[in-house]
């Protein structure tokens, strides 16, 4: 039997704060958060960083079941560009403080870093040695839709970012599947429709590997709404 996927926003204060009448009650926004959702990426850790003592806090405010996801910081994408500078360690280390609730590690590279296979090798061998859980790797700039690229990335079991609906017979990773939806035409904004979201939740439903499916078109309530009927459609 296939694992459920995991289905959240990127963020929650934003999403709590703004629409109160999708997370009732009381305590912290990331309780009443976890309260709907079972998943979340976080996107702090990509401009700062989040102390080990803060995730810990996360974890212990959330049920057994929920988990994160974790952006990693620009220091180690935009500044180091996967160099042998990165500050990988740093970056990671905090992170280990959620325990068995960290799902995954995001890590999204500038639309400008092109592929450079020696780098490229050298940066994930030192990724793995420190980390064996699901990586989702978010490359923006078109070298890494060469072959060479997916090989290398298949090679280390890292799972590439989807940021559209998967086509009805698209296949599944082999490492698992993180889809990241953005909003359509409008970014932030759009919300999915219906059609799209059932196509989704048929796709996803043929996944036997670990799937992760982040919402972050939460600039208006289309994220939340769109997360929430994913849920029923997959229910």
């Amino acid at each position: 039997m296939s694992p459920d996927p995991l289905i959240g926003l990127a963020g929650w204060s934003e999403a709590v704060s703004k629409h109160r009448t999708y997370f009732p009650g009381s305590g912290s926004g990331l309780t009443r958060y976890a309260e709907t959702f079972s998943m979340v990426e976080v996107n702090s850790s990509f401009y700062r960083a989040v102390r080990a003592e803060t995730f810990a806090s996360w974890a212990e405010q959330t049920p057994p079941g929920f988990r994160f996801s974790v952006k990693i910081n620009r220091a180690v994408t935009h500044a180091a560009r996967l160099s042998a500078n990165a500050k990988l360690e740093q970056a990671l280390e905090p992170m280990m403080s959620l325990g068995p609730k960290l799902a995954a590690v995001l890590i999204q590279l500038p639309p400008t870093l092109a592929t450079n296979p020696e780098r490229d090798a050298a940066f994930l061998d030192r990724l793995r040695s420190l980390y064996a859980g699901m990586v989702a790797w978010e490359p923006r700039h078109p070298s890494w839709e060469a072959p060479e690229a997916a090989r290398l990335l298949e090679e280390h079991g890292i799972t590439p970012v989807r940021t559209t609906i998967p086509a009805a017979g698209a296949a599944h990773g082999s490492s698992g599947s993180y889809v990241r939806l953005h909003g359509t035409p409008r970014r932030y904004y759009s919300a999915y429709s219906t059609a799209d979201l059932t196509s989704l939740s048929e796709w996803l439903r043929r996944d036997s590997s670990p799937s992760i499916v982040i919402f972050d078109n939460t600039a208006s309530s289309a994220g939340v709404r769109n997360a929430i009927e994913l849920t029923e459609l997959l229910a």
